[in-house]
């Protein structure tokens, strides 16, 4: 939401397919800004913040294992990147802010395929270990285009989105399916 509500108020011309999410955060204004920055930054912090506390939360509710700890290890340290990006915006500290937005977008989309296999081996919720692997893959093959430079005729804020958005509908999604399952809600 606070996307949506930076850009809305974005001076100059925002686009989703051109502009980076976090053009949103920054806090100088050259070419544009928008001027709820701080409110895009905090978003970022309290995301992070959210995560790595998600994370923790619903540790004991996967597999037991290496795969299913390092998956839900990566998913929490996502969130100290996501974090970071808030903390430290594009223009004013890029080393460190992207620094943070390759450890989160790496992170968590490996975190997600990872906990996709992890059901998947175990046996268990073969159709949501399915999407999360799949939603993994496509966060991971969206920061492929960014890293490489192909944006696969996105645009850079679209491949960018490839690679950022997979991972809060998939953190939507799984938070459903917990919630729903029965060995959980008694």
């Amino acid at each position: 939401m606070a996307e949506a509500v930076a850009a809305a108020d974005f001076s100059g011309a925002y686009s989703f397919r051109r502009n980076y999410i976090s053009d949103l955060g920054a806090v100088g204004c050259g070419a544009g800004c928008s001027p709820l920055n701080a409110l895009m930054n905090a978003s970022f912090v309290l995301q992070g913040v959210l995560i790595v506390t998600g994370a923790a939360v619903v540790w004991a509710l996967f597999p037991r294992g290496a795969l299913s700890w390092l998956a839900l290890g990566l998913v929490a340290a996502s969130g100290l990147g996501v974090a970071l990006v808030g903390l430290a915006p594009e223009d004013s500290a890029p080393g460190w802010h992207y620094l943070g937005a390759a450890e989160n977008l790496l992170f968590c989309n490996v975190g997600a395929a990872l906990l996709g296999v992890a059901l998947l081996r175990e046996g268990q919720a073969r159709a949501v270990g399915r999407l999360s692997l799949a939603f993994g893959l496509i966060g991971l093959a969206g920061l492929a285009g960014l890293a490489v430079g192909h944006d696969f005729g996105l645009g850079a804020g679209g491949v960018e989105r490839v690679a950022a958005y997979p991972f809060p509908l998939w953190i939507a999604g799984m938070g459903a399916w917990l919630i729903a399952r029965e060995d959980i809600a008694d």
